[in-house]
This record gives C-alpha cells, sequence and structure tokens, in this order.
C-alpha cells in the first residue's frame, strides 16, 4: 500500500484531505511542521508528499526546495498546495515540487493527481504486458494496443492510434489466469516514442471492485515471485 504524508500547520487540512486520501486506500500519515516531516522522509516511510504552503517553521515551497536538495534520500513525489493566482504559481514553478493544486482542493483532481503520481512510480518497478482491446467514446474507433505496465488505477498503452488528453475510452482485456476486465478509462497524458508510435497514460474512472482486487493479486504475486512476468506481446 502506497504511504502518503499530509505536512500542514492546520489541523482542518490535515483532515480534509485525510477524509478525501482514505476513500482510495492509502496509508495515511501526518506532521505539522517541515522538520517532522523531514525525519519521516530520511526513514524512507513515504511515497507521496502533499504539501501546504503554510507551515509552522519554514513555507512550504522552502521546504521543497530543501528535500529536492537533499542527495542523501530518494525524494518522494511532491505536491504543493498554493493559492489560485497566475503570479502565485509562476513563482512556486521553480519550488521543486513534482505538481502544483490550487485552493480549493478538487476532490476528484487530488485523488487522480496522486493516482497517477504513484501510478507512474509502479510503472518504473514493475513491468507487465497486456494485449487490450481500447474502445473510443469520442469516434467510432476501436483497435488493439499494448499495455506496457498496469496498476489498479490506471495502465500506459502503447498504440499507432491518436487519442486525445482528456478523452473516454474504454478498456478491455484479460488478467492472465483470471478474470477479463472491462473499464472506463481517461487519457490524462501522452508521449511520443522513437518510433513514432503513441504512447498514453490512462487512469481508470469506472473499475470495479472485483477487478481492483484481482489486478492487485496479479501485482501482489509478479513482486513476490511467485508469477513470471509477461514478455513484450
Amino acid at each position: 500500500m502506497k504511504k502518503i504524508l499530509i505536512v500542514s500547520s492546520l489541523n482542518s487540512f490535515i483532515e480534509r484531505n485525510e477524509t478525501l486520501l482514505r476513500r482510495a486506500s492509502f496509508q495515511l500519515f501526518s506532521a505539522a511542521t517541515a522538520a517532522a516531516a523531514m525525519e519521516l522522509v530520511l526513514q524512507g516511510a513515504v511515497d507521496l508528499l502533499l504539501i501546504d504552503m503554510h507551515l509552522a517553521d519554514m513555507a512550504g515551497e522552502d521546504f521543497c526546495a530543501l528535500l529536492r536538495s537533499n542527495k542523501t534520500v530518494k525524494t518522494p513525489v511532491m505536491l504543493l498546495v498554493c493559492n489560485d493566482s497566475e503570479e502565485n504559481i509562476d513563482r512556486l514553478k521553480s519550488s521543486g515540487a513534482d505538481a502544483l493544486i490550487a485552493r480549493p482542493v478538487k476532490p476528484l483532481q487530488l485523488i487522480k493527481t496522486v493516482g497517477q503520481f504513484l501510478t507512474v512510480q509502479l510503472v518504473r518497478s514493475r513491468r507487465v504486458s497486456f494485449r487490450v482491446k481500447v474502445i473510443s467514446k469520442k469516434d467510432p474507433v476501436e483497435f488493439f494496443c499494448i499495455s506496457h505496465n498496469i496498476s489498479i488505477t490506471g495502465m500506459m498503452i502503447e498504440t499507432e492510434f491518436l487519442l486525445d488528453v482528456g478523452s473516454t475510452i474504454i478498456c478491455q482485456f484479460t488478467v492472465p489466469g483470471s478474470i477479463q476486465v472491462e473499464t472506463d478509462g481517461e487519457v490524462v497524458r501522452s508521449a511520443r516514442t522513437m518510433d513514432g508510435s503513441h504512447q498514453y497514460g490512462i487512469c481508470f474512472t469506472t473499475l470495479a471492485r472485483p477487478y481492483r482486487q484481482e489486478i492487485d493479486r496479479y501485482i501482489a504475486a509478479i513482486v513476490r515471485g511467485e508469477r513470471q512476468l509477461l514478455p513484450d506481446i
């Protein structure tokens, strides 16, 4: 289970965001100061930090910069919550945070942003190939493609077809040795490969609980060495 540290001097900030993230089944911790948060990070107990701008001992952006400059520890993902003004956001782009989240924090945006970054981390360590049928909800397009990785929050697919970021698709695939899955997904990012193909980050939006459980079991079995990674199809 991924571990998230919420850093704020305000109990209301911690409680509100704990409530939102607990629904997504993350393991949650909190710290009221940058010093307390740094201690937990140095212990290697954190995958992602949700940082308030206003801390008791230093500004949130200064804490991000301090943590980013520390070469003795692997830096977790850092999400900095800031005021929603163009001037403020432009100033904080150099803070070292991986992403800025504007106040007031929208629940769906927060969960999707956290899921997106933690899925990226999962992808780097767990490469699993699936053959996926994709049905576009925007255009009358259906095609098969390869997913190079998967988690309970989404997958990365590779195809020659063009998809728009923000568009909704239907993903159909089979978890090896288990069940056939069908779920809606949103295209949340895109990139081009060296051979001209397109890679798309897909965030699952309607993945049913039984599907999540089977995907989680399959990935856990691979991590434990009980199952072998599939070769690229």
